[in-house]
């Protein structure tokens, strides 16, 4: 598209640019913030009603600006001064217009994760990594700030039912307020282990050698690393340390993809991710104020299983002392 053409479709004059020597680019990033926008990626579409709140704010500044400017004008007038319009009157508009309604997105919180652009620090998969990775971190910092508990039964209740474990790895159901006892549970696999209730009190919380864990080549009808760590953060007593050392090593996992604000089975909001193999898909849903795991699904996607999906869905999880 011609330069002409790039004036007529933002407004601006070819004398707004030849006046500020700036490209139309340069003129609609001149506002302080911007490149951090721009690292940023893409900014989501606000709501209505946020839509509205930052325009509002936005009329309310320029019609201050053009009161104050006019009233300049009069008093130069008055004084017969000749009143010269600074250069950049046009572009200095578009600056604060700009800047005013990044502000205003910023403060009713319409700047996301998702990124679905270039930037100029990667290919469009990395930035949606770099995303994940800052998601995963703020994760782990909202985990470590959970208060710690304990008991001596993990409490899961699912959508499909309650289910108990207890710290021997006794594993038990409750159906029609009666408690089953269905024998041992294995044990977590996290990389080379294979941890019980005590090995996971045990696990070492710093994130670089969970990562190195996770990172351990594969042994046979081993999960994925993805899996490995959803798992213990939705499935098993893992304490506020550790929990906050998961989310800061996957944070380091490649291939983990931010899909940005869903719901879950249930129609609870929460954030996804996803973490795509050769056969399968596995995605989680996460509550960002609480990092709890909402719902985790595995879709296979090539081989005789293609198609199927399996999901699990956390309504709660937690100590407790007894049974039912």
């Amino acid at each position: 598209m011609s330069t002409y053409d790039d004036v007529e479709r933002t407004g601006m004059s070819t004398q707004d640019v030849e006046e500020t020597g700036m490209t139309e680019r340069a003129v609609l990033l001149d506002f302080p913030g911007a490149d951090a926008l721009v690292a940023a990626g893409r900014v989501e579409p606000p709501s209505a009603q946020a839509l509205a709140r930052a325009l509002a704010g936005i009329e309310a500044a320029v019609a201050a600006q053009e009161v104050a400017q006019e009233a300049g004008h009069a008093a130069g007038r008055k004084k017969g001064a000749v009143v010269t319009a600074p250069l950049r009157v046009m572009s200095g508009r578009r600056r604060v217009l700009v800047g005013l309604f990044t502000a205003a997105a910023v403060a009713v919180g319409v700047v996301t994760y998702a990124n679905t652009g270039e930037t100029p620090t990667g290919t469009r998969s990395e930035a949606r990594a770099d995303t994940a990775s800052v998601f995963l971190n703020d994760l782990s910092t909202v985990a470590a700030t959970q208060s710690v508990s304990s008991g001596k039964y993990w409490k899961m209740h699912l959508t499909v039912g309650d289910s108990y474990l207890s710290q021997s790895m006794d594993f038990y159901v409750v159906n029609d307020g009666k408690a089953y006892k269905k024998g041992h549970r294995p044990d977590w696999q996290f990389g080379p282990k294979d941890l019980d209730w005590k090995a996971l009190d045990q696990l070492t919380t710093d994130p670089a050698k969970l990562l190195r864990l996770l990172q351990t080549p594969p042994r046979p009808k081993s999960i994925s690393p993805f899996d490995q760590a959803v798992t213990l953060l939705g499935g098993s007593p893992a304490s506020p340390k550790l929990r906050a050392g998961l989310f800061k090593a996957m944070a380091g996992l490649k291939g983990v993809k931010l899909v940005g604000t869903v719901k879950d089975s249930t129609g609870r909001g929460g954030t996804a991710l996803e973490f795509a193999e050769a056969k399968s898909v596995g995605r989680v849903i996460v509550d960002p104020k609480t990092s709890s795991i909402l719902e985790y699904t595995f879709t296979w996607t090539a081989g005789a299983g293609k198609g199927k999906v399996t999901h699990q869905t956390y309504l709660s999880v937690g100590f407790t002392d007894k049974i039912g």
